[in-house]
């Protein structure tokens, strides 16, 4: 209620910024702070979904490896990473561009100085110019050409990370970050996926999405982090249920053995639904990131003209801010989860020696 008030009462006043580094109404500024802090949240709630994917993925492997050693196998010892470290290090470095456009445009609307020199932003600068497309997973939902011109595009920081830009005038810092920071908004978009066919036809040929209209609007193939995901916790789900029929043929076998492998069953695929439902969300969360930054940059503009923006009930500033805050709420249970299931399957609690013959070990990236 409170952030409906401030919004409201934000859109009647008019203001007279044209040329100025920051306008000076506390309600404006507020409401860009606000902005700043829950893309910096989200940024932070991105990487721990590709953490939390790794741990999954980790998991799995450790489950089957156990599984297949107790059924005297020789199977595969070596953990392959779902990412390499540049992969990760790419998405580091987008999420870190986007943190730093998020924090120099409150330093900016606040009227404060901005540091002549940054470390972490030149070494932003330079790592954005390295990205390049194939260290994301967009060949699903998008052409190679498109891939490579979305990566290109986010290049737009670049600009709004050296002076003299930074000391321009907010409206003009506002209309030239909002490109970036909705090519960046896809890229991370395109880079989750889907875990289903979305558009009917991804089986021929890929969908022609319109990065430059409504993200709601957009396409996806099965593909990405979700479809990973899946993936790795399908692969966990069928070790266990191999677990359940070997335990079948050995009647030694702890009564309470059955027990705990048929729970294992039921929270690896209630984590499934868990972490589908985190990264869907995480996608719907940064289409409201550029919603809400829209709206800032179409106040911001009204205001520097002296005109009185129209009245609007509800602030896409405090509906961001809710998602965010519903996400991460989300990616701590999560990441309590899967701790406790990590540590399980690192245990003793679930072992009972197997007595059919070993099969050789496959899984996710080829385990």
């Amino acid at each position: 209620m409170k952030s409906t008030l401030k919004i409201a009462v934000l859109l009647f006043l008019s203001f007279n910024a044209f040329g100025c580094s920051f306008i000076d109404d506390d309600l404006l500024n507020q409401e860009i702070r606000d902005f700043s802090r829950g893309v910096v949240i989200l940024s932070g709630i991105i990487q721990k979904d590709f953490s939390l994917a790794e741990q999954v993925n980790t998991i799995s492997f450790t489950d089957n490896l156990r599984f297949q050693l107790e059924l005297g196998g020789d199977p595969q010892t070596t953990l392959k990473p779902l990412f390499s470290t540049s992969d990760i290090a790419a998405r580091q470095s987008l999420l870190a561009a986007l943190d730093g456009y998020a924090q120099t445009l409150a330093v900016v609307a606040s009227g404060e100085l901005v540091a002549s020199t940054n470390s972490n932003i030149l070494g932003t600068v330079e790592n954005l110019k390295s990205l390049d497309s194939g260290q994301f997973n967009l060949s699903h939902s998008l052409s190679l050409a498109d891939s490579d011109q979305l990566v290109s595009d986010v290049g737009l920081f670049e600009g709004l990370f050296i002076l003299p830009e930074r000391d321009a005038s907010l409206v003009h810092i506002i209309r030239k970050g909002g490109a970036a920071l909705k090519k960046t908004a896809l890229l991370l978009y395109f880079d989750i996926g889907a875990t289903k066919d979305q558009s009917g036809k991804c089986g021929y040929t890929i969908p022609k999405n319109n990065v430059e209209g409504d993200m709601s609007s957009l396409r996806l193939c099965r593909g990405g982090l979700r479809s990973i995901v899946e993936m790795a916790i399908n692969y966990d789900t069928s070790t266990w249920k191999d677990q359940l029929s070997h335990l079948k043929a050995n009647s030694s076998a702890d009564p309470g053995t059955r027990g705990k492998i048929i729970q294992k069953l039921v929270d690896i695929q209630e984590l499934n639904q868990s972490l589908d439902q985190l990264l869907g969300g995480t996608q719907e969360t940064l289409a409201a990131m550029v919603g809400a930054h829209e709206e800032i940059a179409s106040t911001v503009n009204l205001a520097s003209h002296s005109s009185v923006p129209p009245l609007s009930f509800v602030s896409k500033t405090g509906l961001f801010l809710q998602k965010v805050s519903a996400l991460a709420k989300a990616v701590t249970a999560a990441t309590a989860v899967v701790s406790e299931m990590s540590a399980f399957s690192k245990s003793d609690n679930y072992s009972q020696p197997a007595t059919a013959d070993s099969s050789s070990a496959g899984g996710v990236n080829g385990k």
